[in-house]
């Protein structure tokens, strides 16, 4: 007779090879994102841990449990993918921390922030599990399919919503490789792109399911399907990207890359940050621009009317003879400390409007929880060149030119697709990026930092000129297409037309519509046995 313990450890030795599975699996869907040709494993790569939650096999002990580890393992993986650039920032030398210091940061960093979005993002296949009890995969194959993809963009969108979220490995990022893959976020946004993916993913899944010689017939109509999701998705991309024809005011507009790493700019004893920027911003006023761009916090200083910046800002603007959109610092009359973008008139001087950074960076430029922090880690209440936390902003605050409203952005705010919307609401023609990716040097970073802005600019329709101290400044087509840019730690600027433009597209009309949606359909697939349930109940009394 077998003992207990012999029975548990052979359910173990059960499960493992499911929890390594699922593992596998979101290694290889987060894979595209470092590596972008491999665009393809992003839709094909869930399929086989589809297929295992379709299934919904019955564990006699703890299944939402288990169900909810097996997420926790898919998603931390494909946290280490996303966020395995960490390892390239070592050692944190702008932060001032010795060699075992930065070492504990960067390891708390790449394992920690994966973690802390597994822990949630692993609902998801809870859910899945929930719902497959409910509606059994071979029978209900669409239904838990678009499940699949609703949930998925649902918790996607909830990321964004608090500062532990982090939303810089959106699924669709893995597509920005190939253009036509993300045309279809003019349409309903990136989660858009996202639910084509994981719904083509779980089409597969169920088709797995069927695979045999009595249901073939079956697995070939979802396999079908799933073709015709991706071939869709992709021949409306290449339709967009081959019609699309920019309407508007063509203005030249210049990024400045100065190329000044983060321990240079914050010890600058010799004005060479100031040096730099006016030699490169004379340099492109000559060559013809209309409007230039000055990456985040450019100068990194605090701003005061009538003080030694605002004459050298108003200066430099005269001189040049076009306006400036420079990166610095403010503070108010409480004394609360904000990083800005604030637009110098050549004739004017420094203007009254000031963007205010909205997305603020955790640990760069605020410590969240910081007696924890303090307490538990403290070099990661060093990473901060400030010794106050900077305050966030509320408002778009678009900056009026010649020739069009100029919307602008700060760095982090770039991956909140939210904020860029707000801004092209409220009237922006022109999207501009400032930015400071200097603590990622060359890593994959800045790759994926620069990838998130092709998808606003699909998003909205709208020409994207991107400045970064030390790259990539890039300038981009309302079709993600990059028409100029700079590679990272290079000095220098890139010079363009683009178009003000004033139409909108879908998305900008009806926003995150899809996300509601997507959270309609699930909380109804989840109640709706409970109203079933009911229904019959009342109908036994009444018969009664």
């Amino acid at each position: 007779m077998k003992t207990a313990p012999d029975t548990i450890a052979k359910q173990k030795a059960r499960l493992r090879p499911v929890f390594l599975l699922y593992a596998l699996c979101g290694i290889l869907t987060a894979l595209p994102m470092v590596f972008p040709p491999l665009w393809i494993l992003s839709w094909i790569a869930p399929a086989p841990v589809f297929a295992v939650s379709f299934l919904a096999p019955p564990v006699k002990k703890h299944p939402l449990r288990r169900a909810y580890g097996r997420g926790l393992s898919f998603f931390y993986c494909w946290g280490l993918v996303v966020f395995y650039w960490f390892m390239e920032l070592y050692p944190l030398d702008f932060a001032g921390l010795d060699k075992w210091g930065s070492l504990a940061v960067i390891l708390v960093a790449w394992f920690g922030l994966p973690l802390l979005q597994a822990v949630f993002s692993a609902f998801v296949f809870l859910f899945i599990h929930m719902l497959s009890v409910k509606y059994k995969a071979r029978g209900r194959s669409l239904i838990l399919s678009l499940a699949a993809a609703s949930l998925w963009i649902f918790f996607e969108w909830i990321q964004t919503l608090t500062w532990a979220g982090v939303p810089w490995g959106k699924l669709a990022l893995t597509q920005t490789g190939w253009l036509p893959l993300i045309q279809s976020a003019s349409l309903l946004g990136s989660y858009a792109v996202s639910f084509l993916i994981i719904f083509c993913a779980s089409l597969l899944g169920c088709a797995l399911l069927h695979w045999n010689r009595h249901l073939l017939r079956r697995a070939a109509a979802l396999s079908t399907a799933a073709l015709c999701v991706l071939g869709g998705n992709l021949a409306y991309g290449l339709l967009r990207c081959s019609l699309y024809q920019p309407k508007g005011e063509p203005v030249t507009v210049a990024a400045v890359q100065g190329n000044i790493n983060a321990s240079e700019k914050w010890d600058d004893k010799t004005n060479s940050t100031l040096d730099v920027h006016e030699t490169l911003t004379l340099a492109a006023a000559a060559d013809g621009a209309d409007l230039i761009l000055w990456p985040e916090t450019a100068l990194p200083y605090v701003y005061s009317a009538g003080g030694r910046l605002d004459k050298y800002l108003t200066d430099l603007a005269g001189e040049a003879g076009v306006p400036i959109l420079a990166g610095f610092f403010i503070q108010d009359k409480e004394q609360n400390l904000y990083n800005v973008i604030g637009k110098v008139d050549p004739d004017t001087g420094v203007g009254d409007t000031f963007y205010k950074k909205r997305r603020l960076v955790p640990f760069g430029e605020f410590v969240p929880m910081r007696d924890i922090v303090m307490f538990l880690i403290p070099p990661l209440s060093q990473l901060s060149a400030l010794e106050d936390d900077v305050t966030p902003g509320t408002d778009p605050e678009l900056f009026d030119t010649a020739y069009g409203k100029v919307g602008s952005v700060i760095c982090f705010d770039s991956i909140y697709e939210a904020l860029i919307l707000d801004s092209v609401r409220s009237g922006a023609n022109l999207l501009c990026i400032s930015t400071n990716d200097s603590w990622f040097e060359d890593s994959a970073a800045v790759y994926e930092h620069n990838a998130h802005a092709k998808l606003r600019a699909v998003e909205t329709g709208r020409y994207v000129v991107r400045a970064a101290n030390t790259g990539i400044s890039s300038i981009i087509t309302p079709t993600g297409k990059v028409t100029k840019s700079l590679p990272p730690l290079v000095e220098g600027y890139i010079l363009d037309e683009v178009y003000m433009i004033s139409e909108n597209t879908l998305y900008t009309m009806v926003g995150n519509i899809l996300v509601l949606a997507a959270g309609v359909y699930v909380s109804a697939l989840l109640l709706w046995p409970l109203a079933g349930k009911k229904d019959r109940e009342a109908v036994h009394d009444d018969t009664n």
